[in-house]
């Protein structure tokens, strides 16, 4: 027999969001700090009158799709939904069948589709001996090298070519984190050596973004030592998601304290 899908907008039901963001532990840890900044744009879903799934659209083109085991079957229901909101996004975090579903409907390339690692580490998991005293905020001294860096990162984890990225957007965005100070350094004023950025942030922790090492510096456990320092001096749960596939940066992240506490798929639309 087909079951039944209804669909409540987020601000009318953001404790059951909030229930579903919570049980997902990392993975719902966007929605959770959304909900928290009263960042409502989105849908929660349920199936025979039982809430199962939320949808969070955030303001930089960004979708986190939350769901349990009944997203299976249904899952092109879903897809249609998300299809037809009024939500522009180019990026989505979610459950394999649901971020399967979405993709079938675009004609517009993939630059990246693939599983996701979610790890995740408290103060106390960090080693000690990694904890650096030289990790700083940058200034607008390093303008420069925290673009090159975004582009690198953007070509080798996204396939998005430096020529593709609007230069008025990537230096706004960086003179916004330098003004915020929500990105971390190690390395001189003006010659970083690696670097991460502090993204959503609040009741479900921090989600670090952005981890990159220029290349003339890997090799040396730069990256380790800044998220663990970051961890250690953090004061909450920290964590962050990394192509499954990438190994260098899965054993960067383990010896910083961290662990793999779950999985998603991504897609990112060209």
């Amino acid at each position: 027999m087909p079951r039944a899908l209804d669909f409540r907008p987020l601000e009318s039901d953001a404790s059951t969001a909030l229930a579903l963001a919570t049980a997902a532990g990392a993975h719902g840890a966007y929605v959770r700090n959304a909900l928290a900044a009263g960042e409502h744009e989105g849908f929660v879903a349920a199936c025979d009158g039982e809430p199962f799934a939320v949808a969070w659209f955030g303001a930089r083109g960004n979708l986190v799709l939350i769901a349990d085991d009944r997203c299976q079957g249904v899952a092109p229901e879903l897809a249609a939904r998300i299809h037809r909101s009024r939500h522009n996004w180019r990026i989505v975090l979610g459950p394999d069948p649901l971020v399967a579903a979405l993709a079938e409907g675009f004609d517009r390339k993939a630059l990246a589709q693939r599983r996701q690692a979610y790890y995740a580490a408290d103060p106390d998991d960090v080693p000690g001996d990694l904890v650096r005293d030289d990790v700083r905020a940058p200034t607008v001294r390093d303008r420069e090298r925290l673009a090159r860096a975004t582009l690198a990162l953007n070509a080798s984890d996204l396939n998005i070519p430096p020529n593709r990225v609007d230069r008025r957007w990537l230096y706004d965005m960086i003179d916004a984190r330098i003004a915020d100070g929500t990105t971390r350094c190690i390395g001189p004023a003006g010659g970083l050596w690696t670097k991460l950025d502090f993204g959503s942030t609040g009741p479900g922790g921090v989600v670090i973004e952005g981890v990159f090492t220029f290349p003339d510096r890997r090799g040396r456990g730069l990256g380790s030592q800044l998220v663990a320092t970051c961890i250690a001096t953090g004061g909450q749960r920290m964590s962050l998601h990394v192509a499954e596939h990438n190994r260098a940066a899965r054993s960067a992240y383990e010896r910083a304290g961290m662990r793999c506490v779950g999985s998603c798929s991504l897609l990112l639309l060209s």
